[in-house]
């Protein structure tokens, strides 16, 4: 059987043919030209990143109000525009501008009027004297119409109606701070907190070191162990929790690891390191364990824990007690 190519046999839209030719004749190539040559393209922005690092090259020498180099590089900025037809080269030349604009701003700054540097506050302060009105009460009071007028005397620019959105006169507002009440109540069964000391806390540490040496023992001697099955205490979340933190310390130290090559997470000593392994890329990786109430009381299930490998902990005498807190 022959079988012809659909594809090939389908109707050619000529409505269609005629919308993209009419859209394309419409695309202003002067603006914006897609199909303009990638070569010259790459030479444009190479002739742009090269204006850029100039003018950044020479931003301080380009402030000062003697140089001629600031029009320089803007003429040189036009000229290069008259050739930008797609957004990559228009965005370096709005970045040109933006920089342009800032050394204009430094310029005007350290313009010189006269013998004397333009002080801003100064001016400010000139104006609010002479736009103040006879009668006014207030020195913010200010004759907007009168100071219009004096400006418009030395401005070629026609004076528009636009709308000035915004008060003239602004007031900042004082934030008040609220002073606390403290409330004192009589409580017949308040209780001291108990008061801890250096001796305290170094106990405490102690506690610690302790506790992971005898875990350390532990799985020393029943390792290689599973390691839901060494930490969980079927009768304590508490200390199941404990358990997890002190094993944490051995991983840190590079004294035991997890391997779950064979299905299951097998807790076992091990050794720290050599230099040598460790040039070889040997690295060691802790992960974080998330054990609730709900995941606790499954792995007792599912194992049917009966007893824990570690033993039960007597309550440190620190511990928060009903009558004690900290």
């Amino acid at each position: 059987m022959h079988h012809s190519d659909n594809s090939e046999n389908q109707p050619v839209d000529e409505n269609e043919q005629q919308f993209r030719a009419d859209l394309a004749n419409k695309i202003d190539r002067t603006a914006f030209d897609p199909k303009q040559d990638k070569e010259e393209r790459r030479r444009l922005r190479k002739k742009y990143r090269s204006l850029i690092g100039e003018t950044e090259g020479n931003k301080r020498e380009l402030a000062q109000m003697g140089s001629e180099g600031l029009g320089s590089s803007i003429d040189r900025g036009n000229k290069l525009f008259k050739e930008v037809r797609n957004p990559l080269e228009a965005v370096l030349d709005s970045r040109f501008m933006t920089l342009t604009a800032d050394i204009a701003t430094q310029r005007a700054r350290n313009a010189n009027i006269g013998n004397s540097a333009f002080d801003a506050d100064e001016f400010i302060s000139k104006v609010k004297r002479f736009g103040t009105r006879s009668n006014a009460r207030e020195l913010d009071d200010l004759d907007w119409k009168r100071i219009g007028h004096h400006a418009a005397a030395h401005s070629d620019r026609v004076t528009s109606i636009d709308f000035m959105l915004g008060p003239l006169k602004t007031e900042k507002k004082e934030r008040k701070t609220a002073g606390r009440r403290n409330i004192i109540r009589m409580d017949t069964n308040a209780v001291r907190p108990t008061q801890l000391d250096e001796t305290d806390l170094q106990n405490q540490e102690n506690e610690t070191s302790a506790n992971v040496n005898e875990i350390y023992r532990l799985l020393n001697e029943n390792g290689p162990y599973n390691y839901l099955k060494f930490v969980t205490n079927p009768t304590s979340f508490s200390q199941t929790v404990e358990n997890i933190f002190y094993v944490s310390f051995l991983i840190r130290n590079a004294l035991a690891e997890i391997d779950d090559s064979t299905g299951e997470p097998m807790l076992s000593i091990c050794s720290p390191p050599t230099e040598d392994q460790i040039a070889d890329g040997v690295t060691k990786s802790q992960l974080i364990m998330n054990m609730d109430m709900a995941l606790w009381k499954e792995i007792v299930y599912t194992y049917n824990l009966q007893s824990s490998v570690i033993p039960t902990r007597t309550r440190s005498p620190l511990a928060v007690t009903g009558t004690k807190w900290y």
